[in-house]
């Protein structure tokens, strides 16, 4: 359950959302005009570099410069790329802070799209990115599908990817099973500069799956370190020995091999990207989408512009993150039940001899009381860049990659996300103690921001039929991660096996895709963690709660090893692991247990115990699935298909997909 696996949560108009944006996602277009601007639902990050002439006037009209944009601006805006935090220019940073702003005010509403009624209590429908209905989208779109359908040709792909940076990677995984796939791409395939951290174990998956070769991995690992340290301290205190309650302050330990290595995205991306052409993949950069249009019975079309031939396919992934315009017509009206604010950088200018492992999750300050902006508790997270490879030993590198983040709903008066980065300039110092003026002594070479938005109902359902979200545009991550590669990692296998299987025997309908995102009640349980991390508005709350809860239980998680360790930091809920963490620590601290319920509140609590019993209840059923596979393979293939997602769902909802390494 931790708090990166960064290696990123989703989406609502809170108001009159549109496919609009201000600005372009991996695959799609945006509409400009301010009508738009108060209309986006939200955005987990500006994922391109245009600049409006409204923020550039606001840049400009600054008398004074603020200390962010003296340190942004002296940053190179070289190596801009889509995806979050692949653009880290002060003008980008600007309008992620205004979506931010945009979300907080917008007040959630309800829209029956069922209702044939356009405008029902005032509001007009959705904007239609996708429509199934025949009367909308692109004339050219539903014209080549009947004319193909017509003259019994092939579509021209069995599946579109919309959004490349991560989609590449399923690309070619339905490449190797033998599947027409292409690849769209509004921008360059580009993987952003700031390294990826991730395991070992995450990248030997792919490697499994034939998606990469050790040689991919020797080639993209430029950072390795031996451990991660975790630690919850009212105070900051290093090294810290002992428990909370023989120090009075937090607790500390270091964890092995968890988010220990710093691979280069462009390395990775560039060649998969290679090696999926040369296996016959399309890849088409520079091609937003318009819009998509879907028939059940002929395909799906991908409206490319009026100057461009649409693209037709059997089935669309949608694969754009948590900023994509498909999930949020599909949440039209909503507003997110928790959010992730993070900023940071990466920097040179650290302490070489102490840059030797990195941070997973740590605190070292009390619950802030922002005023009338409530109260957060700030998490760190640190990785060092340039060490453990390629001849440069630990100890020989000032740089690293630094973020501070915290977890909150999306209410009107939480703070800024300028705010947020003058805090974290602020208490930098505090954390990394060389650092004693941070424009004096950084080389800032960037500096990173983002927020992701979450929802309880992940993953995400498919509306329309032959089209399914993936990766972090479905919500599989965990609600206390960042998403991305890591989650993505996990996946990749049982989602690629499950298409495949649903294309060879067109199985397309939408209830049918549904059971390739089912409910997996270990993501569901993980919400109660962002629940006890956050701070409602108007909450009182000891400042030491978080502190107390996390330090504890990272204390008895490590006293029962790394098989319940490892599981719970890679954001694997385990029954096992679960209700033995979670017995301890009622025995370390009991008088502790009425504050927890009174800080997450009754109906969160019974809502998460039902989770965890369907954990319990899932674990059983895959323990029973190797006596019912016998009878499964024997199915019809629809029945077939049914029960192994079923079975998919029993393994990867209660968490007995992690596999453990072997001493």
């Amino acid at each position: 359950m931790h708090p990166v696996l960064l290696s990123g949560m989703k989406i609502s108009s809170a108001l009159l959302l549109g496919a609009a944006s201000l600005g372009v996602s991996s695959a799609f277009a945006p509409i400009s005009g301010d009508n738009y601007r108060r209309n986006i639902a939200v955005r987990s990050t500006v994922e391109d570099d245009v600049v409006t002439t409204e923020t550039k006037d606001a840049v400009s009209s600054h008398a004074a410069k603020s200390r962010t944009q003296r340190i942004m601006e002296k940053t190179s805006s070289s190596g801009q790329t889509g995806g979050a935090g692949g653009v880290s220019t002060y003008e980008a940073f600007l309008r992620t802070d205004e979506n931010w702003s945009c979300l907080k005010s917008s007040q959630p509403f309800d829209y029956d799209i069922t209702n044939l009624k356009q405008i029902q209590n005032g509001v007009p429908p959705p904007p239609q990115f996708v429509t199934d209905d025949g009367g909308k989208g692109n004339p050219k779109c539903w014209e080549k599908l009947r004319m193909q359908n017509e003259a019994s040709a092939s579509l021209d792909y069995d599946v579109t990817l919309c959004g490349g940076t991560l989609g590449i990677f399923i690309a070619l995984a339905l490449q190797l099973q033998g599947h027409r796939v292409v690849v769209v791409e509004a921008g360059k395939l580009l993987g952003r500069e700031q390294e990826w951290n991730i395991s070992m174990k995450e990248l030997l998956e792919l490697v499994e799956l034939g998606v990469l070769t050790m040689g991919d991995i020797d080639e993209a690992v430029k950072t390795e370190f031996p451990a991660c340290r975790a630690g919850f301290k009212n105070e900051e205190v290093s090294p810290l020995h002992g428990g909370y309650f023989e120090n009075g302050i937090g607790y500390e330990c270091e964890i092995p091999n968890v988010l220990n290595l710093g691979i280069a995205p462009a390395v990775l991306i560039q060649n998969v990207s290679k090696r999926f052409k040369e296996m016959g993949g399309t890849v088409l950069e520079g091609s937003p989408l318009k819009g998509i249009v879907i028939s059940e019975s002929l395909g799906a079309a991908i409206d490319m512009g009026d100057d461009k031939e649409p693209i037709t396919s059997r089935l669309i992934l949608d694969c754009m993150g948590n900023g994509s315009p498909i999930s949020r017509q599909q949440r039209y009206g909503m507003k997110p039940d928790g959010v992730c604010a993070v900023v940071g950088s990466c920097a040179g200018g650290f302490d070489k001899e102490t840059n030797l492992i990195g941070d997973i999750i740590y605190t070292n300050t009390e619950i802030q009381d922002k005023g009338d902006n409530g109260k957060l508790q700030y998490f760190w997270e640190a990785f060092p860049v340039g060490i453990g490879r390629n001849g440069k030993e630990p100890g020989t590198s000032d740089v690293k990659t630094t973020y501070m983040f915290t977890y909150m709903d999306a209410s009107e008066d939480r703070p800024s996300l300028q705010t947020l980065m003058n805090d974290y300039w602020d208490l930098l110092p505090i954390y990394q103690p060389s650092i004693k003026d941070v424009e004096a002594d950084l080389d800032v070479k960037r500096v990173l921001f983002a927020f992701f938005p979450t929802y309880k109902d992940s993953p995400l359902q498919p509306q329309w039929s032959r089209l399914l979200a993936v990766g972090d545009a479905s919500g599989i991550q965990s609600p206390l991660s960042f998403g991305g590669f890591g989650a993505l990692t996990r996946h990749l296998g049982r989602i690629s096996e499950a298409i495949t299987e649903a294309l060879d025997h067109d199985l397309l309908h939408k209830s049918d895709l549904a059971e390739i995102n089912a409910y997996t009640p270990n993501l569901s349980a993980a919400w109660m963690f962002q629940k006890a991390m956050s701070v409602k508005m108007g909450q009182n709350v000891d400042p030491k709660f978080v502190n107390r809860l996390l330090a504890t239980n990272f204390d008895v998680m490590n006293e029962m090893g790394k098989t319940t360790m490892m599981p719970f930091l890679q954001d694997v809920v385990r029954i096992d692991g679960l209700a033995g963490s979670l017995a301890r620590s009622f025995v370390a601290d009991p008088a502790f247990m009425p504050q927890i319920v009174a800080h997450v509140g009754v109906p969160t609590l019974v809502e998460w115990l039902a989770h965890v019993s369907m954990i319990t209840a899932y674990s059983v059923l895959h323990n029973l699935s190797p006596v019912i596979k016998p009878f499964v393979d024997k199915m019809e293939a629809k029945e077939r298909f049914l029960w192994r997602r079923r079975m998919e769902a029993w393994k990867f909802g209660s968490g007995n997909d992690y596999i453990f390494d072997e001493e």
